[in-house]
């Protein structure tokens, strides 16, 4: 679901002698070359995740409209779209990289890829060529979604979309637990009380589920969040100090360890995100944590379904959120940057940012138009986008790394392992990976 002039050679000299003349016959002039040059089209190639156009991309489904628009307003540039379905594109992007050619813009996902591919010098700095331009100046962005692009060495992209995060509970299951229904938040003793009183219903229900088996998800949906809620971080914002052994931290981690205790075993290695939703939707999961995107695929299980949505919180409430970058390959021409810097302006206008995206804009401007996630129940995502959506950890190189170690940190403690020498062990090897 979702739910956007070159100066002509001056001709010289007003005599000829017929050798110059003979010559010019043979040879075109230089603003003749010009002119040709000028009328032929440049051919901007995009690599984008996804299976195909439409509803089958990462980004919007009317994105192919955006193209087709683009081109019409730019006759002298074409966009060539190869779309590369997600589990293969780090190895595409990879490979394309070694061979250092490709794509002329390519859509990175900000989860790890950011971070490692700038380290690798895979990615222009176009912070004096593209940052500035219209539509595409610093304070048109939301700012958390912002300052993620922003590393210290320069921009290397800019933010397409976010996804925020809320947790989901079953009306259904709390009325038969007799859980008094959530309001707009609540704290983390109420919904540790909910995922109590909703498992004892037996029957195979679960209090809470959860998809923690995969680096991304425990960070995005699980872990991540609460340490924000607990007022921590894993790694400050400079990406310079790791923070697993402080007391906010561990704090999060311990209440993880209960809260994730009401959902089945399974859950600790489960890598795939729509189990949770579906068995939430089947009535057999008291709640579950993720983003907006669900709401549609829950209905559309079962149109009957009763549910609501609320922020957990505890020191703050927080949300962790994600997103695609659009990127300059380090190898791309400089005679192709005027047509992708028009590119850019166009695309990042807001009422067409709305169609990049497959999202939530990054766009301030482009809320407002955006209907596709429009309604009561979206309305909470939108609240979360404005006010504290942040990514779990800075993105940098070692991003990937990071996600593992603390995967299995918090795997360990799920698994009974003692909380606080579990965050050492992590805090000296996020410090190891910070240098």
């Amino acid at each position: 679901m979702k739910s956007n002039r070159r100066p002509r050679a001056m001709l010289a000299g007003a005599v000829a002698t017929v050798p110059t003349l003979c010559f010019a016959a043979l040879a075109p002039s230089a603003s003749a070359t010009t002119a040709r040059e000028a009328s032929s089209p440049v051919t901007i190639n995009l690599w984008q995740c996804g299976a195909g156009p439409g509803a089958n991309s990462c980004m919007g489904a009317a994105y192919p409209g955006l193209i087709q628009r683009f081109e019409a307003s730019h006759p002298n540039i074409k966009v060539n779209t190869r779309y590369i379905p997600f589990a293969n594109l780090d190895t595409v992007f990879d490979e394309a990289f070694a061979a250092g050619s490709g794509p002329d813009i390519v859509d990175v996902n900000t989860s790890g890829d950011y971070g490692l591919f700038t380290s690798k010098g895979y990615l222009k700095d176009i912070s004096h060529t593209i940052v500035g331009l219209p539509n595409v100046k610093p304070s048109d962005f939301y700012p958390n979604e912002w300052k993620e692009v922003v590393l210290p060495q320069g921009t290397f992209g800019i933010p397409i979309d976010t996804g925020t995060r809320a947790l989901f509970w079953n009306k259904t299951l709390f009325k038969e637990a007799g859980v008094a229904p959530f309001g707009q938040t609540a704290t983390w003793a109420q919904v540790l009380n909910a995922a109590k009183k909703v498992s004892a219903l037996g029957h195979g229900i679960s209090g809470f589920e959860y998809a923690g088996g995969e680096k991304w998800s425990m960070l995005y949906n699980n872990i991540g969040p609460l340490v924000f809620q607990a007022g921590g971080q894993f790694i400050n914002s400079s990406a310079t100090k790791a923070l697993a052994s402080s007391p906010a931290v561990e704090k999060a981690v311990a209440y993880w360890d209960q809260l994730s205790s009401y959902g089945p075993k399974s859950d600790i290695t489960q890598a795939n995100q729509s189990v949770p939703m579906e068995d939430f939707a089947k009535n057999k999961a008291g709640m579950f944590y993720n983003g907006f995107w669900d709401i549609g695929q829950m209905e559309s299980a079962n149109p009957k379904l009763q549910w609501g949505e609320t922020e957990m919180k505890d020191v703050s409430v927080d949300s962790n959120t994600g997103g695609w970058i659009l990127s300059v390959p380090s190898f791309t021409p400089n005679s192709k940057m005027k047509a992708i810097e028009e590119f850019y302006s166009y695309v990042f206008a807001p009422k067409n940012e709305i169609d990049l995206t497959g999202i939530m804009p990054a766009v301030k401007a482009a809320t407002p138009l955006d209907k596709a996630i429009e309604g009561p129940q979206y309305q909470i995502f939108w609240n979360i986008l404005k006010t504290h959506a942040q990514q779990p950890l800075p993105l940098t190189a070692h991003m990937y790394q990071e996600g593992i170690d603390i995967l299995n940190a918090v795997e360990a403690t799920e698994l009974g392992r003692p909380v606080k020498s579990e965050m050492e062990t992590l805090q000296s090897q996020l410090q190891s990976l910070l240098g």
